[in-house]
């Protein structure tokens, strides 16, 4: 019996460097995610609602209403936002499957990168996907899982930009 999981055995390149003319960049080695900010099939959130929800989540009962996906690797360094894990892209898509049950537990998981216009959407749309084919191998229609993937708009260059010297949703090593 053919397994719909997708093949997870190409290792991500782990060179960091410049690319030479003939290499490809590090995302070619795996699928392109069917959804993306580019087709409008990703959610999207702006960093002052992002915020709203970080103070928000102090207040609620429950704590698994949204996770901060932060993608980058070695840039992670220069400040993050408070409460948000570190996955870097490079290793993403090849962990999803690991990945797939802890994130699903969140109602929205929000990713972004240095911009988000590169690794966080590709992420997400890694994400949303799994999702979806997760909800249709169960026999349920992909529009029910409780999670969803979510970008942060401007990434962290427009989240430091606004609250980069905000201790109460930000940390800066």
């Amino acid at each position: 019996m053919a397994s719909s999981q997708p093949d997870l055995t190409a290792a991500a390149p782990t060179s960091a460097g410049p690319k030479t003319e003939n290499e490809k960049p590090w995302h070619a080695a795996f699928p392109t995610p069917s959804r993306s900010l580019d087709n409008g099939s990703l959610a999207t959130v702006t960093a002052q609602e992002l915020r709203e929800w970080i103070v928000r989540r102090k207040d609620l009962a429950e704590e698994k209403e949204f996770l901060v996906v932060d993608v980058r690797r070695t840039d992670f360094e220069e400040g993050f936002i408070k409460s948000a894990i570190n996955l870097p892209a490079h290793s993403f898509y090849p962990t999803l499957p690991s990945l797939l049950p802890i994130l699903s537990q969140y109602r929205s998981v929000v990713f972004h990168c240095q911009s988000s216009s590169g690794r966080g959407p590709r992420c997400a749309g890694w994400y949303q996907d799994a999702l979806e084919r997760q909800a249709a191998e169960g026999g349920a229609a992909p529009s029910t899982s409780r999670s969803k993937a979510v970008v942060l708009t401007g990434g962290i260059k427009e989240w430091l930009k606004q609250y980069g010297d905000d201790e109460e949703v930000t940390v800066k090593l």
